[in-house]
């Protein structure tokens, strides 16, 4: 069921890229949903007792290409936020999720933080004040945008960390 939902989600990325670029006043409604999923899916894996390792990998990788995505929509859209925003979200991603395949890759994985959580749920949070046309919804997405740089620093220390102990220490 979790993987289900999460999987629900991927689906709705495409959906929602388009309802944004087409200025769709259902993008707010469909991406509220989608986010609903981010929050559910790991409830209820925990709930059910059924964490699974695609799970594990699922989830996160879907979380990145939900909010990449649909950040990238918004500036396409309005140019809201700006590149640079654009640029520092996107690029995190990229170096998050290819040093965790790697970590992965040597049975190595990286577990999410509080911090890594925080930062995505504010991210959600400003995506949806943006998308229903909330004056302070881009001041909250900086504010997402600091804690998930800061995660990111903090999954690159972990990461070199779990990379020097070498593949034998797990």
């Amino acid at each position: 069921m979790a993987n289900a939902l999460t999987v629900s989600r991927l689906c709705l990325i495409p959906v929602i890229i388009w309802l944004i670029l087409n200025g769709s006043p259902l993008a707010f409604l469909v991406f509220g949903v989608a986010a609903l999923t981010d929050f559910l899916d790991g409830a209820v894996a925990r709930w059910q007792n059924t964490e699974t390792e695609l799970g594990k990998i699922l989830d996160p990788l879907a979380d990145r290409l939900f909010i990449s995505g649909v950040v990238l929509a918004l500036y396409l859209k309005d140019l809201v936020p700006p590149f640079w925003a654009l640029a520092l979200l996107v690029g995190r991603d990229i170096i998050v999720v290819a040093g965790s395949a790697l970590l992965k890759w040597r049975r190595q994985p990286i577990n999410v933080t509080f911090l890594g959580k925080a930062a995505t749920a504010t991210l959600l949070i400003s995506i949806l004040l943006l998308l229903a046309g909330v004056s302070f919804g881009l001041w909250v997405f900086y504010g997402g945008l600091v804690l998930y740089l800061g995660s990111g620093f903090k999954y690159l220390a972990e990461g070199k960390k779990l990379w020097n102990s070498g593949p034998e220490s797990t």
